[in-house]
């Protein structure tokens, strides 16, 4: 989830950098409706999902070991008994720096939404509180309100378009049509939904500068495109009517939610962008050079992952190894090849011994054997039998030297995972200090960004003070005094003599079981 925000966080970025760069030339040529269409491109990247390509690779078959020893199977986790783990640092607890900046992201930019919101509700009661409904469009109202100085459209499920008190004495009949005309073009092309959900994406990256550049791009792009599409319904003569009305309308409020005609720093802008008209052929190009600009720019920009599925090649199927010890309630039962009474038997088949059935268990003191549930004395077995039994102590003796062999390593084992210890403790200090680096990175973009945070009804001293106390808190942690406590309880004497013991254990009773066979033959 981390790599596809951060991924969708740069990627969005440059892709607005480019609108901004390319979007005037894109107004001269081909007009401002294709021009505000531009912003579909970074728009659209915010819903490309994750690329996965998947990667088969072979790994090796690793075999379980399955030991001899009632000791080592009884207790396969020795080593982690002895090591305590470590107790988690507050950074861990609070789940990672990567939590706590995504908390802290996710925290202001909802304080920045909220704190709008409430301002938006605010000066929508102040507009029709002492407003009066002078018509209905299909379902949006048009209402005069002394709280406005030009027409005003708002509203998304409850739609209005708010016009001055003075509406009628100011604005001649032609002026006030292409005036309501420019209105009602906002609620039926859905600029008042694409202002919502670019406000959203302007919290998601509150703390981006060119964030803000382009949110303000956007709006102008927006009025500029609703400018055009009430210039292609209407006359050319009328042009200079438009242009009076927006003139007239120009007293500087903007409501955040609502597109208005009144925006005086952009009046010049707006209007000069009137003078563009490309031809129908152009603006269809543009159109289509903008849907093809998306779809190559998505899958080039797209978060792109690696899953890796290991493939197991198949192994020769072993014969399984019977158990020989009276201990096999402590061992894996395994099932030795089977072993039948010796039957009388024409000689051309004596070469092939016949099938033996599997044995159960051996009680060495009472000179017993259990085969397939039925317990026989040691001179009762067969010859084939005891064939069998001493190819399983052979197999048996060579598992026990590959342990045997294996147990010699115990202790350089040991010693790898402290050394390993000591890697993962240079590591965190290392993770401590990019912590620290992003927190004050965060803490800069706090201060540049503090005049709209206090509008927002967010503190940035407060928030500043509550980043740096738990950032003291992460570094008052002796780290160092923990591994070293964690280190000291590993006994690798006494791991290594437990190991030595139950291997002496286990070949002693393989040697009982071998004399015993040895001494009935």
């Amino acid at each position: 989830m981390i790599d596809w925000l951060l991924g969708t966080l740069v990627a969005t970025t440059a892709l607005v950098a480019l609108v901004l760069l390319i979007r005037e030339p894109v107004r001269q040529h081909f007009g401002a409706r294709v021009a505000y269409g531009l912003w579909l491109i970074p728009a659209a990247r915010l819903l490309m999902p994750t690329l996965t390509q998947t990667v088969e690779r072979v790994v090796p078959a690793s075999a379980p070991i399955q030991p001899f020893v009632p000791a080592v199977v009884a207790e396969p986790k020795l080593l982690a008994a002895v090591v305590p783990p470590p107790e988690p640092t507050l950074l861990e607890q609070m789940g990672g720096w990567q939590t706590v900046l995504l908390i802290l992201w996710l925290g202001v930019g909802l304080g920045l939404f909220i704190a709008r919101m409430l301002a938006f509700r605010r000066e929508r009661a102040a507009i029709l509180k002492d407003s009066v409904q002078l018509a209905r469009i299909g379902s949006i109202r048009m209402v005069r309100s002394p709280a406005v100085t030009g027409p005003l459209a708002f509203g998304i499920f409850d739609r209005v378009i708010a016009v001055p008190a003075n509406f009628d004495r100011l604005y001649a009949d032609h002026e006030r049509r292409l005036a309501l005309d420019h209105e009602l073009a906002h609620h039926r092309s859905g600029d008042l939904v694409a202002n919502l959900f670019a406000f959203v994406l302007l919290c998601l990256q509150w703390f981006n500068p060119l964030a803000w550049v382009a949110h303000a791009a956007f709006r102008f792009d927006q009025e500029a495109a609703c400018d055009a599409r009430v210039l292609d319904k209407v006359k050319a003569d009328d042009r200079a009517d438009y242009g009076r009305a927006i003139a007239k309308a120009a007293s500087g409020r903007a409501l955040l939610f609502a597109s208005a005609l009144d925006r005086r720093k952009t009046l010049h802008r707006r209007l000069k962008s009137m003078l563009t008209n490309p031809t129908s052929g152009r603006r269809l190009a543009g159109r289509l050079t903008v849907l093809a600009a998306v779809a190559i720019a998505l899958p080039l920009t797209a978060t792109r992952a690696i899953e890796y599925v290991d493939i197991i090649p198949p192994s020769e199927p072993r014969a399984p190894i019977a158990p020989l010890a009276p201990m096999a309630a402590a061992l894996a039962t395994q099932a030795a090849a089977p072993v039948a009474p010796a039957e009388p038997a024409a000689p051309a088949a004596a070469a092939s011994p016949a099938p033996v059935d599997p044995i159960d268990e051996i009680d060495v003191g009472k000179r017993q054997i259990v085969i397939n549930g039925k317990t026989k004395h040691w001179h009762e077995l067969s010859a084939e039998e005891k064939a069998d039994i001493r190819r399983s102590i052979t197999e048996a003796r060579r598992e026990l030297a590959e342990h045997k062999f294996e147990a010699k390593n115990v202790k350089v084992e040991i010693k790898r995972a402290m050394a390993e210890a000591n890697f993962d403790k240079a590591d965190m200090q290392r993770e401590l200090a990019e912590a620290r680096a992003e927190i004050a990175a965060a803490m800069a973009e706090i201060d540049a960004h503090g005049v709209e945070m206090r509008r927002a009804g967010v503190d940035p001293e407060q928030l500043k003070a509550s980043i740096k106390a738990s950032l003291k808190g992460v570094e008052n942690i002796d780290v160092e005094a923990i591994r070293r406590s964690a280190l000291a309880s590993v006994d690798t004497d006494q791991i290594e003599a437990s190991v030595e013991q139950a291997l002496r254990a286990a070949e002693a009773e393989l040697d009982r079981v071998e004399a015993l066979n040895d001494k009935d033959d």
